[in-house]
């Protein structure tokens, strides 16, 4: 064999390097120290040690006893001679690598010295050795890994190699912990000596690698403001999708659930919401950005639709990790899309080793969390009576709003009589016409392994809702296959494919009253004296009131949305040099929603037009093409330098189509055949959007001596919905941090182990506006040309060529530290947006053809707080108990206000207030008998709600700031926002032996919400009184002529009806008892019996239990009134691997 000059001088510095390794690890040994203890613990002679001699020590307490008292003198001695005095006798060993001491009984010469660890009554002769390997996901051996057999204290720790050896009395189970990685259990039979074990890395360790934009970083090398959820932490049992599972898990992300409906998103947003053209967060799955706009069609009726999660698609249990990128620094590398924070979603890939089969199931009991309480049919009877005796006592002026006789007028008669009212019997509650007890089941396949050359993980999840309003449930099923082939050994290549398949079946839901009202709506008022049904199956309408459809009928529509999705990816990578590597990357998003729906002949509004179909289908196509350069060189001095660079183009069409018809023979064809509508216009639209961005961007970040950090970005957008000269836009960023903990003076402290300080400074953009930079002429306007009508063309919108993108600066100044060998450690970061040119329309005068344009208005500004901590309570063998807490804090204000919009402008309106403040009168509790009505408020009666006269206008119109005995818009003063105060999650995980409990909770504080239901509630005399309407049973308690000591309003209609100020306003701030998890894991031993199953864990969970919050409505997270009800689930599963 020929060896080359390059070979031998080759293998030569692989040789001397393996020598200088091993001399400076040796050296380590011989450095001089001096020390003087006496009678102290052995830890303080080490921990002195290791500020001497620059070294740290690697043991484990559960087996090496350093609470002992030790006496030593020494001066100018060897460490290895103090070491050997220190550990005389106790069987303990030690062994030197890099800057590490190794303490433990493998490193002896007397390698098994625990004489305690043994039972009474076992000799040695029975026992039989084990040994093995430990390894991190990296396939890195981990030195200083505590191996204990389990319920023991027979133990030690891997070696410099990760290699263990232990005796042991026959099959055992092992616990292995290191510090930065999670605590695993694992069998071993007795004289097996080639144990491989793997331990995955904390979710809370520093060298846990955390995913960024186009890259990755290990956490502690992070120089922006980025939040990370495992989805191991998360119970996704009762979720749709994993955006339901977010809320309270990262600070400055905020996940509020607006409506309980089945296959519903969530409102998320990341540190406030300044823009008003937000397309919203970005969402990146495996490093392709995907579409999460709304493609839902509308109904093509009155009653609307609903916006579903963008990651319906995703089946959560495919999900890896979640990272948050909160600040610009962090997100610019995406540029104009990143102005509402991004999302990057990692999903599990196959590793090296066996196939391994993942089963799980989850069953989920639901019901209503809280639901309304409505008057039953003698309440409801009782009730309508006294109002309307209360609006003849008020129509006649008798006491108490007057002073004429009673005999004097016609005397009052009754809707209902008493007999009839005491004969009343039981009516079925509408409410619970149309509920249910919900549930949903989930099935969960996966299969994944591989070689060093293949890896793969395939899945499949079917999902099926049924929601706890009859007629509403969602069906979801999802496929996935990510693949790795490793062509030679320079070039990988990766594909990542998922389906998806949905069937929401969609309730009649709606917020409006009279006509409008949806089935909850018409449930909540539907008169208890007026049956559901008739007994020829018709549905009685309310003779009072007969435009509102009888809630049973409801159930007669037909409602659904059928969705298809196909994500995929295929990507190649080649390792041009050890430094610098190519990578090119073509991904698809496609997605189809269809809706269909008809309203019966049955129903009210399908009475009336002969049944109603419409059809209505979305569809959006996504093509992404990406090339990119990576560049990494590592220097001898610790530092290092990376750098990745690329070009994107994107191309989004969107298109639409829609076609319904009216006046059917029969309600047999549904929608599923428009042909046999008779309708003279049957109704028929379609739309095509095409959208086209090319980007270049480039960061490159440099890590000197693994101490100070500095990360620069710059990415340049371009799109098309801008004009020519305004088609471009760039947006840079720049970040830096300092290692404290590894400076010198902080490196050995017994406090600190990790400190870092950082501060960023970034832009990102927004182009959200559509193609509103250009004119536009739309159908729709008619004219008759000789004796026929025409449909023409108008002019719709107005140009703007100065149209130009909305961009978002922001500085981020950030802490992460961790205290005492990490068992304490957290994060604080203050941050500060301004965000400028803000998209939005500008009113036009009245003389254009047009009311507005496109415009660049102004300025808002978002600064806020986040701070997250994480502390490991207690760590035994048999015990864990871990905390997690985070809170923030944000406020959006106006920084600068369009010009001609300043000048429409109340003049209770301040130029800085918050973007979604709130106006209103003030209230002043409730006009009592004999309490002198307020000037301002003429003709107010007992019973009503009194509003402060606060201010008033001089005679140029603006305020004096003195009340004027006058009630107007002068009165209404700022009083709160809409936004929480702070926003929270709080976590507390506990293990003991094969049991996990898992408690979470979080909230909003400091928030105030408008409560729609009692407001609508007290408008008695129109809605109880007039209309029949039924009422919520807390009315029974209002102000009346016989109740007068209430402060609830009487109900009659107040002349002020619009002036009843913040009466209805209440404190809304809430905590929710989102999960309680009770798990049981079965033990390895139990398992070892067999070779098929590998682990099995039960679990039980309760899902939104509970909420303590002062709101008295249905729920304070609940967005609009009537909304679909949040659920509380009672939650059974099970995960078998094989």
């Amino acid at each position: 064999m020929r060896i080359s000059v390059v070979q031998l001088l080759l293998l030569f510095t692989l040789t001397g390097m393996c020598y200088a390794m091993e001399g400076k690890s040796q050296s380590l040994l011989d450095n001089k120290v001096s020390i003087t203890v006496q009678g102290q613990s052995l830890k303080t002679a080490l921990l002195a040690l290791e500020k001497q001699a620059d070294v740290q020590f690697i043991y484990s307490s559960e087996v090496i006893n350093v609470k002992r008292d030790v006496t030593i003198t020494a001066t100018g001695q060897p460490l290895r001679d103090v070491l050997a005095s220190l550990l005389a006798g106790t069987g303990v060993g030690f062994e030197a690598v890099n800057k590490q001491i190794v303490l433990s009984y493998a490193a002896s010469k007397q390698p098994f010295a625990l004489q305690e660890a043994f039972p009474d009554g076992i000799s040695r002769q029975e026992e039989k050795t084990i040994a093995g390997i430990v390894k991190g996901d990296d396939g890195t051996p981990l030195p200083g890994v505590t191996v204990l057999v389990k319920g023991t204290t027979n133990g030690t720790i891997t070696d410099v190699n990760g290699h263990f050896k232990l005796n042991v009395k026959g099959d055992v189970t092992l616990v292995l912990t290191l510090v930065g990685y999670e605590k695993k259990e694992t069998a071993a039979h007795a004289g097996n000596h080639n144990i491989a074990i793997t331990l995955g890395i904390s979710s809370q360790g520093l060298e846990e690698v955390v995913v960024i934009g186009y890259g990755s970083v290990k956490r502690k090398d992070i120089t922006g403001a980025i939040s990370s959820v495992k989805a191991t932490d998360i119970p996704k049992s009762a979720n749709t999708s994993i955006d339901q599972a977010l809320s309270g898990r990262a600070a400055g992300l905020m996940a509020t659930q607006p409506t309980g409906q089945p296959g519903a998103g969530v409102t998320m947003q990341i540190r406030g919401n300044a823009s008003f053209a937000s397309a919203g967060v970005l969402y990146v799955v495996d490093g392709v950005p995907v579409n999460g706009a709304a493609d839902e069609p509308g109904s093509g009726n009155r009653y609307g639709g609903i916006n579903r999660s963008p990651l319906n698609f995703l089946n959560p249990d495919d999900i890896e990790s979640i990272e948050v990128l909160k600040d610009a620094s962090s997100a610019a590398i995406y540029g104009a899309r990143a102005g509402a924070g991004v999302i990057l979603i990692t999903t599990k890939r196959g590793k090296e080793g066996k196939a391994r089969v993942g089963y799980t199931f989850s069953h989920a009991f639901q019901e209503p969390a809280r639901f309304y309480d409505i008057m039953n049919k003698r309440d409801y009877m009782t009730e309508r009576n006294r109002i309307l005796h209360e609006r003849w006592l008020r129509t006649n002026k008798i006491a108490p709003y007057g002073n004429v006789d009673p005999s004097a007028v016609d005397p009052f008669k009754p809707r209902y009589s008493q007999t009839e009212i005491d004969t009343a019997g039981p009516a079925q509650s509408a409410i619970d016409a149309v509920t249910q007890s919900g549930y949903m089941d989930q099935h969960n396949l996966s299969v994944s392994g591989g070689n060093d050359k293949t890896k793969f993980y395939v899945s499949g999840n079917y999902l099926n809702q049924e929601g706890v309003i009859k007629t509403s449930g969602y069906k979801r099923y999802t496929g996935r296959m990510n693949l790795d082939q490793l062509v030679g050994n320079k070039i990988k290549l990766s594909v990542n494919v998922n389906g998806s398949r949905s069937v929401s079946s969609n309730p009649a839901i709606g917020g409006g009253l009279f006509e409008n009202s949806g089935i909850i709506v018409a449930s909540f008022y539907h008169p208890p004296t007026v049956p559901l049904r008739n007994a020829d199956g018709t549905y009685p309408l309310n003779p009072d009131y007969s435009n509102a459809p009888n809630p049973a009928s409801f159930l007669e529509i037909t409602d659904q949305t059928v969705g298809t999705r196909l994500l995929g990816a295929a990507s190649a990578t080649w390792d041009i040099t050890k430094e610098l590597s190519a990578k090119a990357n073509f991904s698809f998003d496609q997605s189809n929603n269809k809706r269909s729906n008809y309203l019966p002949k049955s129903f009210l509004y399908g009475a009336r037009t002969g049944g109603q179909a419409n059809i209505l289908e979305n569809t959006a196509n996504i093509g992404l093409l990406e090339y990119l350069l990576n560049y990494r060189k590592t220097f001898k001095d610790n530092s290092s330098l990376t750098a990745v660079g690329g070009y994107s183009y994107q191309v989004l069409q969107q298109e639409g189509f829609n076609a319904s018809n009216q006046k059917f023979i029969t309600d047999n064809f549904v929608f599923n055949n428009l042909g046999m509508g008779e309708f003279a216009r049957p109704g028929v639209g379609s739309f095509k959007v095409r959208e086209r961005w090319a980007s270049y961007f480039a960061r490159v970040t440099f890590d000197f001596r693994d101490k100070y950090l500095l990360m620069a970005s710059l990415r340049r957008d371009g799109s098309s919905k801008f004009a020519e000269n305004k088609k471009y836009g760039w947006f840079p960023s720049v970040s830096g941090a300092w290692k404290v903990s590894n400076e010198e003076f902080l490196r050995y402290s017994n406090i600190i182990s990790f400190l870092k300080l950082r501060a960023s400074f970034g832009s990102t953009g927004n182009s959200n506006i559509g193609g509103n930079a250009f004119s536009y002429y739309s159908p729709g306007k008619s004219y008759v040309f000789g004796n026929t009508q025409n449909t023409g063309v108008y002019l719709s919108q107005v140009a703007n060529p100065d149209l130009t993108w909305e961009t978002a600066r922001e500085v981020n100044i950030g802490l992460d530290f961790s205290l005492f060998k990490d068992r304490i450690s957290g994060t604080f970061e203050f941050f500060n947006k301004t965000i400028s040119n803000l998209l939005s329309s500008r009113p036009l005068p009245s003389y254009f053809i047009v009311g507005s344009m496109s415009a660049n208005i102004g300025k808002t500004q978002s600064r806020g707080f986040e701070f997250t901590l994480r502390s490991n309570n207690i760590t035994t063998t048999n015990f864990v108990w871990n905390t997690d807490f985070n809170i923030a804090r944000y406020r959006d204000t106006w920084k600068e206000r369009d010009p001609l919009v300043v000048k429409t402008l109340a003049k209770y309106i301040g130029l800085h207030d918050p973007i979604r403040a709130i106006y209103s009168y003030q209230t002043d509790g409730i006009l009592k008998v004999g309490e002198k009505v307020p000037d301002h408020m003429p003709g107010l009666m007992p019973g009503m709600v009194k509003v402060k006269d606060l201010n008033g206008y001089d005679d140029n119109g603006n305020l004096t700031g003195k009340p004027d005995g006058r009630l107007n818009s002068a009165d209404q003063v700022y009083i709160g926002t809409q936004d929480p105060g702070y926003s929270f999650g709080f976590n507390n995980a506990f293990a003991y032996k094969q049991f996990d409990l898992n408690i979470f909770f979080y909230g909003q504080l400091q928030r105030t919400k408008l409560n729609t239901d009692l407001a609508t509630a007290y408008d008695l005399e129109s809605t109880l009184a007039q209309f029949g309407w039924n009422a919520l049973s807390l009315v029974k308690d209002r102000w009346a002529s016989d109740n007068q000591n209430s402060d609830r309003p009487s109900g009659l209609n107040n002349p002020y009806g619009s002036y009843t100020g913040n009466y209805f306003r209440e404190n809304a701030w809430f905590i929710r008892c989102r999960n309680i998890t009770l798990g049981y894991t079965a033990p390895a031993s139990l398992l070892k019996k067999q070779h098929i199953i590998s682990s099995v864990r039960l679990y039980l969970d309760a899902q939104n239990l509970f909420v303590i919050s002062p709101y008295s409505g249905i729920d304070p997270e609940l967005e609009s009134f009537a909304a679909y009800p949040i659920q509380r689930s009672w939650i059974i599963g099970l995960n078998v691997s094989f």
